[in-house]
């Protein structure tokens, strides 16, 4: 059995699923069949353990694949077919997680940012502006702004005086961390779209600071949705080309 090394750093967990899955549909790997261990199948993709692990609890929580302690993993005993829906499933909820986390936060920062325009203290209007300063500096530099992006954007929510809005969004921080991530890790790569980014987190900075409600609320509606349209853009066309350059497992 053999394993191509993945040359793409983006979405690994994922191209190690999709070439299981693709050895799968052409019975490279057959229901039943022991996998390799982590370690070795790091080895193979030519990635950390650490993704081969995100995948392999993907796998195992997907009904894929059994992992037994002491003994290996196995493909579980069903018909290709099955396995290969249940291997679409993943790919399809992995998306609906992606584009479900957006539209709560645009539903609630919407209405944050037009609170925050409206009812923000001269503290508040402070703070946001150097989180935003801070921001700028770091999307000019082309670095992954994951921190300053989630700072400039809770500081948002806190200035809405909203208490419950702030809860909700703290029960969902790691979740968006990891949203903002990557969304960074695409956008610093592209100058015309971290500078597209860049000036819809004017256009959001700017209308809160002037104290205009509305207009706040639509900039920071419009923000989430075009990160919405891009994420979708972006994993059609990743997995097309991911596709194209996958090989199989012999």
């Amino acid at each position: 059995m053999e394993f191509t090394p993945i040359k793409k750093r983006k979405r690994i967990y994922q191209t190690i699923i999709q070439q299981i899955q693709e050895s799968i549909a052409n019975q490279y790997i057959l229901p039943g069949e022991k996998l390799p261990s982590e370690r070795a199948l790091a080895e193979m993709f030519g990635v950390s353990r650490t993704s081969v692990k995100e995948a392999v609890t993907v796998l195992e929580s997907s009904g894929i694949i059994t992992v037994w302690p002491g003994v290996g993993m196995f493909v579980n005993e069903a018909p290709r077919q099955d396995l290969l829906q249940k291997f679409s499933e993943v790919v399809e909820r992995r998306n609906s997680d992606f584009i479900n986390l957006l539209e709560l936060r645009q539903s609630i920062e919407g209405d944050a940012a037009y609170y925050a325009a409206k009812r923000m203290t001269e503290m508040q209007r402070e703070k946001l502006t150097t989180i935003y300063n801070d921001l700028l500096e770091v999307e000019k530099m082309g670095r992954i702004a994951l921190d300053e992006d989630y700072a400039f954007h809770f500081c948002i929510v806190e200035s809405s005086n909203n208490p419950i809005m702030v809860d909700v969004i703290n029960l969902v921080a790691d979740k968006i961390r990891k949203n903002v991530k990557e969304s960074r890790e695409h956008s610093t790569k592209d100058d015309v779209l971290n500078h597209r980014v860049m000036l819809e987190h004017k256009n959001i900075f700017t209308a809160i600071k002037e104290k205009k409600p509305e207009e706040a609320k639509l900039a920071m509606w419009e923000h989430h949705q075009n990160i919405k349209e891009r994420y979708i853009q972006r994993t059609e066309v990743g997995d097309e080309d991911e596709a194209r350059g996958v090989s199989h497992i012999t």
